[in-house]
């Protein structure tokens, strides 16, 4: 009888852990969506500006946590979440450079985009 019990408390733990994990998914998910769209949807330029600098952070955070989920064992995932940064850190370092070009600002912000997206693909779902 306790070796039951025991067996039920270590599955009440383990589906714990897992709703945070589902938890912590949903509110990724929910905090990206809502910042790609306000980023692309939003009129005013400093709004947009707030947005794209949390898109790019999330798009860091995802590399890392694709790097970090992939190191080791899977090279292809590690590989892509470096890329991941990278393509953050870059879209970051051209919107830093564009002195008010609108063109530019909109490529950085469409790689900021692309970075968190397959960031998130690279963690999540992979």
């Amino acid at each position: 009888k306790q070796i039951k019990q025991i067996e039920s408390e270590e599955m009440n733990m383990l589906l714990t852990s897992l709703d945070l994990l589902v938890i912590v998914f949903m509110v990724l998910a929910s905090v990206s969506l809502l910042a790609l769209s306000l980023m692309f949807l939003v009129r005013n330029p400093r709004i947009k500006k707030v947005c794209f600098y949390i898109v790019a952070l999330l798009g860091i955070y995802m590399g890392y946590v694709g790097f970090r989920i992939g190191s080791g064992l899977f090279p292809v995932q590690t590989a892509l979440g470096v890329l991941v940064a990278v393509a953050a850190i870059a879209s970051i370092v051209l919107a830093l450079t564009c002195k008010n070009n609108e063109k530019k600002f909109k490529i950085a912000r469409l790689v900021a985009a692309g970075s968190l997206i397959v960031g998130f693909a690279n963690a999540f779902m992979i």
